[in-house]
């Protein structure tokens, strides 16, 4: 565009390569056919982690500022390894909060996880375990894998693994759940935490690499939960650009040539949108302070430090509202933000609570649905064997704590209500 060819922001708008797929090694080859090329640049912006990792890590040697919209690997939030990295997107340990909080929600005390060997999944399960043990939970089964998830899920299958967190890109998703549904690892007595960036249609998308029905894909994943971090901003006010985020979301499905459900990336866009206006504005909050400084943006060179620290510091300062909601980015540079609570109902993703980590505040909607039924046992503590005096259907209670139940022939886990006495497994 005319804009990427004039001025300043030709630094920021260099001709883009052709698409990378997050390939680090293409990444490399790009980065130094931009760098020892004219115009000399000012800003990079990367996409996904495995990209950023390599690019902000290089970055401080030519004093570069790096911008990233969907970046989540918390490897990244590492100010030593990566100083002049920011990003938009929060890091992934935004999602092991929530994922914490409902493990207690529901009293669930033992938990499994599979992954994608990458660094930004491997970091991810290593905050979370250091959390679910700060809250007396235990994972108790570990698995990853590079491209083929068949041993994996067979493993999980048999240490019985009944609440399996999932980290994964979206290809190696439909690779597992093919083999979910061949083991039968999905129904009633299993849930799965997936992450909520895939576009929401993707497990029946084309893909050659599996081989199970869409019918049979859309069997095996009923039912289970995504977090996902709020990248729409809900109250639909007006941002700085004079658009609420409907009006975004609208100006930017006409612009696609599919619909937005086939479109990866989809729900990033206000991310990216946001990254822009958090690069403009601190551009032009440097070029006011470079003016009376005398210091101009066009004088930037890879040795110019002084441009650098001071294009830093007027992103550190950001702070305006977004399509995306209040654009702030902490200490490490990431952005802090609400966690979206996602459930698939019927095919459809169902939105079923939030959670605000930074005030322990889960709003929750009452409209989480399982398979099979919950059951109310009431009993006396004093009895030497629990005796089931009543069964009463129930969709959702207070839940806190838990213990082990006879339902039938078979032990469950089930848990205790906050009034004394009542206890809730699922049965059926």
């Amino acid at each position: 565009s005319k804009s990427c060819r004039e001025g300043v922001l030709k630094r920021v708008c260099p001709h883009s390569p052709p698409p990378i797929q997050c390939d680090p090694g293409q990444a490399t080859k790009y980065l130094y056919e931009l760098l020892y090329n004219d115009p000399i640049k000012i800003i990079l912006m990367p996409g996904c982690s495995s990209v950023s990792t390599l690019v902000a890590e290089a970055a401080r040697m030519w004093n570069l500022i790096v911008l990233s919209y969907g970046s989540s690997s918390p490897a990244l939030s590492n100010r030593q390894r990566f100083p002049t990295f920011f990003r938009t997107h929060p890091s992934a340990t935004l999602h092991n909060p929530t994922r914490v909080k409902l493990f207690e929600k529901w009293g669930w005390k033992k938990i499994a996880t599979i992954q994608q060997t990458t660094e930004v999944f491997t970091s991810t399960l290593d905050d979370l375990e250091e959390r679910v043990k700060e809250a007396g939970i235990e994972i108790t089964f570990r698995q990853s894998f590079f491209s083929d998830p068949a041993v994996p899920v067979k493993n999980l299958k048999r240490q019985d693994a009944r609440i399996i967190v999932g980290l994964f890109y979206e290809t190696e998703a439909r690779k597992v759940f093919c083999e979910v549904y061949k083991e039968r690892l999905f129904g009633k007595k299993y849930v799965w935490f997936l992450i909520g960036w895939y576009a929401d249609n993707w497990f029946k998308t084309y893909d050659p690499s599996i081989n199970c029905t869409v019918d049979e894909m859309t069997e095996a994943v009923e039912g289970h939960i995504t977090t996902e971090i709020v990248m729409l901003n809900p109250a639909n006010t007006r941002s700085i650009s004079n658009m609420t985020s409907q009006e975004f979301v609208e100006k930017l499905t006409k612009r696609l040539k599919r619909h937005p459900e086939e479109t990866g990336g989809f729900q990033e866009a206000p991310l990216a949108y946001d990254a822009i206006w958090a690069l403009a504005l601190a551009l032009n909050k440097t070029s006011g302070g470079g003016g009376r400084s005398g210091v101009r943006l066009e004088d930037f060179n890879y040795n110019n430090q002084t441009i650098t620290d001071q294009i830093y510091r007027a992103m550190n300062s950001s702070s305006f509202e977004g399509v995306s909601g209040h654009v702030v980015f902490d200490a490490s540079g990431s952005r802090m933000a609400w966690t979206l609570i996602e459930q698939l109902q019927g095919g459809s993703y169902k939105k079923i609570g939030y959670y605000d980590s930074t005030k322990d505040d889960l709003s929750w909607s009452k409209t989480d649905k399982w398979i099979g039924k919950w059951i109310l046992f009431i009993f006396s503590f004093s009895a030497s064997e629990q005796s089931r005096k009543r069964v009463i259907h129930l969709n959702e209670g207070g839940l806190v704590g838990a213990i082990r139940l006879k339902c039938g022939s078979e032990v469950v886990q089930g848990q205790e209500l906050r009034e004394s006495g009542y206890n809730l497994t699922r049965c059926g």
